[in-house]
């Protein structure tokens, strides 16, 4: 499914609340990652489209296997999350940034299950935090 097009589902559905208030951080230059834990959570639907799709970034809730767990939101549920390494770079940051965030993703690649996100470097991140917080003053 388009990226444009999950989002009008949201908004016209109503299965999550509006990705209006949260940072969008689909403009920042990214790298694309495998998504972890999938297993039990996709569909196999879910898993057969390789399009673009919108995914949300949201910090663990207390109950993280890990000091910093962050999961990955498609369609108002999880669907993963990212690898260590990327969730111990990304969790000062992206709380920083509210502890929620709007970034683009994609299906799997040919022959693995994986679902993969676009994400942001660290220090892209720490440079739109900068830019936020000197827009709000």
């Amino acid at each position: 499914m388009p990226t444009w097009l999950e989002h009008l589902c949201h908004a016209l559905i109503g299965r999550t609340r509006s990705h209006d208030d949260l940072p969008d951080l689909r403009d920042l230059p990214t790298s694309r990652v495998d998504v972890e834990r999938t297993y039990y959570l996709v569909d196999d639907p879910e898993r057969r489209t390789r399009d673009d799709r919108l995914y949300v970034l949201r910090m663990g809730r207390g109950r993280a296997r890990r000091a910093a767990d962050i999961s990955v939101h498609s369609n108002g549920r999880v669907v993963g999350y990212l690898p260590a390494a990327a969730s111990a770079a990304l969790a000062a940051p992206l709380a920083g940034l509210g502890g929620a965030a709007i970034v683009n993703g994609a299906g799997p690649r040919p022959g693995t299950t994986r679902l993969r996100v676009d994400l942001p470097s660290a220090d892209a991140m720490r440079s739109l935090r900068g830019t936020t917080e000197l827009a709000a003053a």
